[in-house]
């Protein structure tokens, strides 16, 4: 009997390698979007010290200027907060699509790998068929010398 060759082997490939993209991409997106997260909270810590520093700075009658200074810099932290929270949003949603991607690429290689064991399966019962007709040849032969001589 003739080795077993799976007719779709070479989509099933291309599917593998595909979710193996998919997933590296997934993981691309997720590292970018915690890299933001930590960007957005070091810069909310750094707002609320710069908020701090003003309360301390009122209550103890420091410099005027220091204050100023700080006042002046909240709002280019606070717009800066925003660009970091726009640029989170969208790496959340470049999460979701690679996600959505990922999904797609398991789904047809899980298909694929249906359609190769199941093919397996068949051919492993035609095969257990043709070993058990010469096994029943092989003992119709002996039974047909045995009783020749």
């Amino acid at each position: 009997m003739k080795p077993f060759k799976f007719k779709l082997q070479t989509p099933l490939d291309i599917a593998e390698r595909q979710e193996q993209l998919a997933r590296e991409e997934l993981l691309a997106c997720i590292t970018e979007r915690d890299k933001i997260q930590q960007e957005l909270k070091w810069n909310v810590s750094r707002l609320e010290r710069m908020k701090q520093l003003i309360r301390e700075y009122t209550e103890k009658h420091s410099s005027l200027q220091r204050v100023l200074l700080i006042k002046e810099f909240i709002p280019v932290l606070t717009k800066l907060i925003i660009n970091i929270e726009d640029r989170l949003n969208l790496a959340e949603q470049e999460v979701e699509r690679a996600r959505g991607v990922l999904l797609e690429r398991t789904k047809e290689t899980k298909t694929l790998n249906k359609l190769h064991e199941k093919e397996w399966q068949l051919y492993l019962q035609e095969w257990n068929r043709e070993e058990q007709k010469l096994v029943d040849e092989i003992a119709i032969t002996g039974h047909f010398r045995k009783s020749l001589s």
